[in-house]
Parts: C-alpha cells; sequence; structure tokens
C-alpha cells in the first residue's frame, strides 16, 4: 500500500494567535519551508480566508516549480489549511492544526496527497521527502515563533 498522508507535530512555547499569523504571514514562508521559497496572493486576495488564492514557489535541489493553492480553512489560532489542486484532478491539502496547551500550543502539519501514488513520486520517496520537509518546517516555525 502505497502512503499518501502523514503529519508531524510540535509544541511551541507561543500563542496560537502568534502561531497562526506567522504561518498566514505568506511573506514569511522561506524563513519556514525548506522547499518553499516565495508564496503571493493571487486576485483579490490579501489574507487567510477560505477561497482565497495563492500561488507558492518551490525548489527541490534545483527542480522548480510552483502551484495554485486555495484556502480551505481559515480559523485563527486553530487551523490554517489549503488544497492545491492537482492536473489529474486530485487536490493534496496540506493542514495545520494549532492547540493551546499550557503556555504554548501544540501545532500538527499534515498533509493528505492522493498523486504519492505515482510512479514519478514513489521513485523519488516524495513521501519520505515531505515528513522530512515537514520536521524541518516545524522546527523553522518554532525558532520564528519562540523568538
Amino acid at each position: 500500500m502505497v502512503e499518501t498522508t502523514g503529519d508531524t507535530s510540535i509544541y511551541i512555547e507561543a500563542t496560537p494567535d502568534d502561531v497562526y499569523a506567522v504561518l498566514t504571514d505568506l511573506t514569511r514562508i522561506s524563513e519556514l519551508s525548506p522547499e518553499c521559497y516565495k508564496a503571493e496572493w493571487e486576485g483579490d486576495a490579501t489574507e487567510a480566508v477560505v477561497g482565497a488564492k495563492f500561488r507558492g514557489y518551490n525548489d527541490n535541489g534545483g527542480r522548480k516549480w510552483d502551484a495554485g493553492c486555495v484556502v480551505v480553512a481559515a480559523d485563527p489560532g486553530k487551523e490554517w489549511s489549503f488544497e492545491v489542486p492537482g492536473d489529474d484532478g486530485r487536490s493534496t491539502v496540506w493542514r495545520y492544526q494549532i492547540q493551546a496547551t499550557g503556555s504554548g500550543c501544540q501545532v500538527t502539519e499534515s498533509f493528505d496527497s492522493p498523486i504519492l501514488d505515482g510512479e514519478f513520486f514513489q521513485k523519488i520517496n516524495r513521501h519520505k521527502l515531505l515528513l522530512d520537509n515537514i520536521a524541518q518546517s516545524l522546527a523553522n516555525l518554532k525558532a520564528v515563533a519562540e523568538a
């Protein structure tokens, strides 16, 4: 069975609202992601609201691509999720869930990417790469939010 989902969590000593603000500030994406070096709102969108569109620009070992994204959940301090529609009609959903705990919060980043069943993505072990990227993104988020 091909794995097409994954998630990782981290504790961050910051308020859920502060963490959410960092996650949804597209100008900060290069501080967080090891793969997405730029993101920008499209059309009339200027903030994270359901239905807003943005474009992400990625680089993985010199292989560059961009992808249009649509916000599917925008609940300040609780959840930020977006969908990346695939060319074959299947979409990848990225989700950040934030839960207040003590003086900070637990952040879980997850993906559901049915396209990972493709031969190319299996050959390059994209599932493992995405899990590694999540771990790095969350560590970077922690450093930024706790600074």
